[in-house]
């Protein structure tokens, strides 16, 4: 009997004792056959047997069919399990929202990753290292969502996602020492990571009043000026940062050298101001005329968010806990050893 073709039902042949069989070929006819029979007709029986082994011999490679066969093995070839979160294919289209490419090689092949140093809404930080110089970085990775937000910036012929396309505007010249750096960036088909300075040894300088309560003005007044800076070259730079407060800027601990950090609340710097209501900075640095006005403005927003910080790092505490406490701006300071000049509002 012929093997069965793939989807084919094998038939069981007839038995007889007379004519052996091989596997792989037609059975001859039984000999209780007439003795009659022309053979013309068997002739033909063997011609199309001998064509349906020919078939069988032919498609059987292909297919990879198990029976025993002179034809060289056809292996399967590898195929690796699916990459949870994999790279893209620089030959394959861009997904949404890809803009510029930023870098044409791999993540992998240019930097090492180390202990994960932070982690939230915003996504993860981790320390790393660049392969060429083994210089320090941190190592931002943000997972892409449907709430995402773009921007369209000057240089950029797509829209970019948020933190890189301010990052991006704050790398133009002049460069502020008192802004994180972007370095380089990545975007995958799931997440974006981030390549920035990593200034060491730091920590947040919600941290350092923690561990520092009740600053004293000296102090106080060395991180303030610096804060102010920042804030002031983000506005130089069309930039509205949105989120200032004690736990977005980076202190080296040995200098008190001041970063400012974390751009994904930005905006671009508008002259119209911006809605109140999709205000989405920390509450305790709101100012009031969120609350109170249908817009507000990007300088004033900043110089109340400054003065909540300053409270803050003299009196270890915000100054406000509430919408309520915030609008009625009356402040009470908790540390009674302030000199007056900073007691009574004047400039530090």
């Amino acid at each position: 009997m012929c093997p069965p073709l793939p989807g084919q039902v094998p038939v069981e042949p007839v038995k007889s004792s007379n004519v052996p069989t091989a596997q792989g070929a037609m059975k001859a006819s039984p000999v209780n056959k007439s003795s009659t029979e022309k053979p013309t007709k068997r002739k033909k029986m063997e011609r199309i047997c001998s064509f349906l082994r020919s078939m069988w011999k032919a498609m059987k490679s292909p297919f990879g069919c198990c029976c025993d066969s002179s034809a060289v093995d056809v292996v399967e070839p590898f195929i690796p399990p699916a990459d949870p979160d994999p790279d893209p294919d620089p030959s394959s289209p861009d997904p949404d929202h890809s803009g510029v490419k930023p870098n044409n090689d791999s993540f992998e092949s240019l930097y090492n990753v180390g202990e994960m140093i932070g982690s939230g809404g915003f996504g993860r930080v981790f320390k790393g290292t660049r392969k060429f110089d083994d210089k320090k970085v941190a190592i931002k990775r943000m997972r892409k969502t449907c709430n995402d937000l773009y921007l369209d910036i000057p240089g950029h012929p797509k829209p970019l996602i948020t933190e890189v396309a301010l990052l991006l505007m704050m790398r133009q010249e002049p460069i502020s020492p008192y802004v994180i750096q972007l370095y380089d960036w990545f975007e995958h088909p799931r997440k974006f990571t981030l390549i920035m300075e990593f200034p060491e040894p730091c920590e947040s300088l919600l941290d350092f009043i923690i561990h520092n309560p009740q600053l004293d003005e000296t102090t106080a007044r060395v991180i303030m000026r610096q804060a102010v800076l920042a804030v002031q070259h983000c506005i130089e730079h069309s930039v509205f940062h949105n989120d200032v407060h004690a736990h977005n800027f980076l202190l080296k601990k040995d200098t008190l050298e001041l970063k400012l950090i974390d751009f994904g609340c930005g905006q671009l710097l508008s002259s119209n101001g911006y809605e109140s209501y999709i205000y989405i900075g920390l509450l305790d640095y709101c100012p009031p005329e969120v609350f109170t006005q249908p817009r507000f403005h990007a300088v004033p927003a900043n110089v109340w968010s400054l003065g909540v910080l300053l409270y803050e790092m003299v009196n270890s505490c915000p100054p406000f806990r509430d919408a309520k406490e915030i609008t009625q701006a009356k402040v009470s300071f908790q540390n009674s050893s302030l000199s007056k000049g900073l007691d009574t509002h004047h400039p530090v």
